[in-house]
């Protein structure tokens, strides 16, 4: 795939890899079009996701909900999916686990380095908030110092709100935002610019959607895809 061979090229075993799957069909022919599919497929299913939720208990546990979520997507495959999703997975370089992945199906492609990753974290009274944009567990962050993907041109964060709504949360995000883009660069992360906030894609059922393009500390741009949900 030549996509794969012009950014995997920090990954020898990668370079080799045939171009289409075990049947001889071709996945993915760009990063544009995996970023098209997996992120169609989160848009379709995701909405539904809240019921399924309430259906299995409404657990509170950040990791609980991130391996229904990651269950949810699996029994609403119908048919062929050339990808599955899979919690933790580890990264090629570093011990850190972002908390959830997109994997390709094919033996012929490295099956331990994912094509998307989701970083998820619960919004409420009890949890330190601002680590969804920074900090030493910063989801944002974490994708921006190349800590998660450092592979990938594009990944997606995962808010799963439990006080106040959507919208303030939307606006405390990107307060805290435009407070580090202030102080900007800190240990090499730069905030500044009006595409590192959340801006808006519109509603999707009852999730909120949103995009930025945020500079890494390697001066590559990464595309976040933001989906907030209510799930109190």
């Amino acid at each position: 795939m030549t996509f794969l061979l012009i950014t995997f090229n920090c990954f020898p075993m990668l370079r080799e890899q045939n171009a289409t799957s075990i049947t001889g069909t071709r996945l993915f022919s760009s990063w544009e079009e995996v970023e098209a599919v997996v992120v169609s497929y989160v848009d379709n299913h995701l909405p539904d996701f809240v019921a399924y939720y309430k259906s299995q208990g409404s657990p509170v546990g950040e990791n609980r909900i991130t391996d229904l979520l990651c269950s949810y997507f699996t029994i609403c495959v119908d048919g062929f999916l050339p990808f599955w999703f899979g919690k933790n997975p580890t990264q090629a370089v570093g011990y850190r686990e972002s908390d959830m992945g997109v994997f390709v199906k094919d033996k012929e492609m490295n099956p331990m380095l994912p094509i998307f990753e989701f970083e998820a974290k619960k919004l409420s009274l009890s949890s330190s908030n601002k680590e969804y944009v920074r900090g030493e567990r910063g989801g944002m962050e974490r994708f921006k110092r190349g800590i998660h993907s450092p592979h990938l041109p594009h990944c997606g964060m995962l808010g799963y709100v439990f006080i106040h709504d959507l919208h303030y949360w939307t606006e405390q995000i990107n307060s805290w935002i435009t407070d580090l883009a202030g102080l900007s660069p800190l240990s090499g992360v730069d905030w500044r610019g009006d595409d590192e906030l959340l801006h808006s894609c519109g509603a999707i059922g009852n999730i909120a959607k949103f995009q930025s393009k945020n500079k890494r500390v390697s001066k590559s741009d990464i595309q976040i895809f933001h989906y907030l949900m209510d799930l109190h």
